[in-house]
């Protein structure tokens, strides 16, 4: 029982070492495209944009922009809405998470599968009476849910509770461990 508590104490540790890192990155992204200099006159907003990661994470503009309406508007939104909260961390550490991972893969692994799509590939899937922009439609919903859910909920006062349930079973429990508690079979 305690090595398992170690492990899930060790695992939000590195948890929260990923996210921060990451967000200091980010921040020193920012940063540096901000020394660089204002936009040059008649340069695209693009440029002004901290380089994508080389492992191929991230959006980029001409993905978003490459998108049909209202899909781009949607995924704009939600880019900005995951970005703003990170930004303020208000969250527990594995909404944290989650959002990362929706800003530097869900969605780009969304957008980049539907921006990929050849010809034969949107004529099966019409063939099969699902066109592109439907499915578009609902993972983006998808990700629109399940970011407004995990921003709804407080895991860390969820996961202190069990914490301390399974410290005091432990504890004080001995032989009649569970006796006014429930314990999973």
């Amino acid at each position: 029982m305690v090595v398992l508590i170690l492990m899930v104490i060790f695992a939000g540790v590195a948890a929260v070492v990923y996210v921060n890192t990451t967000n200091r990155a980010a921040s020193r992204a920012l940063q540096d495209s901000g020394r660089r200099g204002e936009l040059a006159a008649g340069a695209s907003p693009a440029a002004a944009l901290p380089a994508q990661p080389e492992s191929g994470a991230g959006l980029t503009v001409p993905l978003l922009l490459s998108l049909p309406e209202p899909a781009r508007t949607r995924a704009w939104a939600l880019l900005s809405g995951v970005t703003d909260a990170l930004k303020t961390g208000g969250g527990d550490t594995r909404t944290a998470f989650l959002l990362a991972q929706t800003r530097d893969a869900y969605l780009p692994d969304t957008l980049r599968a539907y921006a990929h799509l050849t010809p034969a590939a949107r004529q099966t899937l019409e063939r099969q009476g699902q066109a592109p922009e439907v499915l578009l439609d609902e993972q983006l919903t998808l990700l629109e849910d399940g970011v407004r859910e995990a921003l709804r909920h407080d895991h860390a006062a969820a996961d202190r509770l069990l914490t301390q349930g399974r410290f005091l079973r432990e504890r004080f429990g001995g032989e009649h461990a569970g006796s006014g508690l429930r314990q999973k079979p």
